[in-house]
């Protein structure tokens, strides 16, 4: 069935109801929810840490639930969805639809700054649900599985890697093939034992099964099921985006990278094919009306051969489509970047980091991607090829100093990209990082609220700065530096073309100034 949202004869109705976009999220199965996937309520300013931000926007689709929906409704089982954040509902209102459409599994998936929410939540239902099984999944379950199995006591099962589709059907299954009721499936541990990639308690006692397999052919696997979520509630913040509607989208799975603060480290690439990449996005356009994508890999352009193939076979498509991804410096070239232009790519958000090698060291991150000269050179070829340059750049590193952070922004002003994001390191729990800072290596924690933990947020302060205050007060300066340039506000105005653009820049600008400036 074709349910384009954005076109234009939807457009002119009105609104969906909050009710009807709930009711949206609902595929049932012989008249039964098998298993319910939740996002917990949690606001965009909670998100980014940044009232003002959180005001213009930021929603895109929950992939991974949207991975997990699709592969259980293929498998024959009624499967529900509900995006807290995006329809903007509490818990009370989740418990109430958890009451009227009775699922037998409720799944959440889950980041560390929203786990308390999931946490309140799944008390309640184990509390006056007791034969409801509960299931949390997501990046805060794949590094720290084992302490939030020690910590609360309100999930059964805890699913940890980055192929959850396999865990959460063989749970679904083995839950319903008799019936089961939650207090006989968590006791009859040797269903429980024969299931790879969970974590569990056992009489008290946490117990870890062995890793599930890596999903090798990730062509295997549906369509993420867009159809369940209220489409055109998703709009990114106002600089992020050229066209709407716009969706993201991923290609890989995994990092090849090592970086000691990221959830992903080391956990290898997989890709999908170039054709099934392709599927999906003639999906987006006709279905749901797609006017941008917005690749989310962190490497896309790892594998130049696999890119280039997917380049020529979204030119010979020639959709009415412009898109954005994420890249390292070290994986495009002269010539690929051209491709990628003329395939749509409008904008390359690069991951800068840093370009001190002593500071890179200590995250242990890619030094292919810290030589300064390589990365002035990359962004040069960028911009000659009419793509926009986005770069990230860490404040707060192990072994940094206020004086080794001033160099990073003048690193910055010198690339010149046309945005220039600066975070604080958060050392996200069970992450190499948060482990190094533990045994004392690197400074000292801070703050161990869970909701606090996100990148603009202060949670450990290094050994190099005195205060909380003189590290944020660091991130301040770098925005200030970078943004209140003179030559920067009039390249902006310069690149100004229609009224739409103005009110982008007005809007992103006037959060800008209010949360950093």
């Amino acid at each position: 069935m074709n349910i384009n949202f954005f076109s234009k004869k939807n457009r002119l109705k009105k609104e969906s109801s909050t009710s009807e976009l709930i009711e949206r999220g609902f595929a049932p199965q012989n008249g039964k929810i098998d298993v319910l996937l939740i996002n917990p309520p949690s606001s965009i300013t909670k998100r980014y840490g940044k009232k003002n931000l959180g005001e213009i926007g930021g929603d895109l689709i929950p992939l991974g639930m949207a991975n997990l929906a699709a592969y259980i409704r293929e498998k024959g089982y009624g499967v529900g969805v509900i995006d807290c954040p995006t329809l903007k509902i509490d818990n009370e209102k989740v418990y109430e639809i958890i009451l009227q459409k009775d699922p037998a599994i409720i799944g959440f998936s889950t980041t560390t700054y929203a786990l308390s929410r999931a946490i309140e939540l799944a008390r309640k239902i184990k509390n006056k649900l007791p034969t409801k099984l509960t299931v949390v999944g997501g990046s805060h379950a794949n590094v720290a599985g084992i302490e939030t199995a020690n910590q609360y006591d309100v999930f059964d099962i805890i699913a940890y890697g980055l192929d959850g589709e396999y865990i959460l059907h063989e749970i679904v299954q083995k839950f319903s093939e008799k019936n089961f009721n939650r207090n006989q499936f968590m006791t009859d541990f040797t269903m429980l034992e024969n299931i790879k990639g969970i974590i569990y308690k056992k009489n008290n006692i946490t117990i870890r099964n062995s890793p599930r397999e890596n999903i090798e052919n990730l062509d295997k696997l549906p369509l993420p099921a867009r159809d369940l979520f209220p489409m055109e509630k998703y709009i990114p913040l106002p600089n992020q985006y050229k066209k709407l509607p716009l969706t993201n989208m991923v290609v890989i799975r995994g990092c090849p990278y090592f970086c000691t603060f990221c959830d992903q480290a080391s956990t290898g690439a997989r890709r999908r094919s170039p054709q099934k990449v392709i599927e999906e996005i003639k999906e987006c356009v006709e279905k749901f009306g797609i006017k941008e994508i917005s690749f989310w890999d962190d490497t896309m352009s790892y594998h130049k051969k696999w890119m280039k193939e997917f380049l020529d076979l979204l030119i010979r498509e020639k959709l009415d489509l412009c898109w954005s991804c994420y890249a390292a410096v070290n994986t495009v070239d002269k010539d690929l970047l051209k491709l990628m232009r003329k395939a749509g790519c409008w904008n390359i958000f690069y991951g800068y980091e840093t370009a001190n090698d002593d500071l890179a060291k200590n995250i242990q991150t890619n030094k292919k991607n810290r030589d300064f000269e390589k990365m002035k050179q990359v962004a040069q070829w960028t911009k000659e090829a009419g793509i926009e340059v986005r770069g990230s750049f860490l404040i707060g590193l192990p072994g940094e100093t206020p004086e080794l952070a001033r160099k990073t922004v003048r690193n910055a002003i010198d690339l010149d990209p046309d945005y220039a994001q600066f975070t604080l390191v958060c050392p996200y729990p069970g992450t190499k990082l948060a482990k190094e800072i533990e045994e004392g290596k690197w400074g000292k924690f801070v703050s161990r609220d869970l909701e606090e933990y996100q990148c603009w947020n202060v949670t450990w302060l290094p050994f190099g700065y005195n205060s909380i205050k003189e590290l944020k007060n660091m991130e301040r300066y770098a925005f200030r530096k970078f943004y209140l340039r003179p030559s920067y506000i009039f390249k902006r105005i310069m690149k100004i073309r229609s009224f739409e653009d103005v009110k982008r820049y007005f809007k992103g600008g006037k959060a800008l100034v209010r949360a950093f400036l």
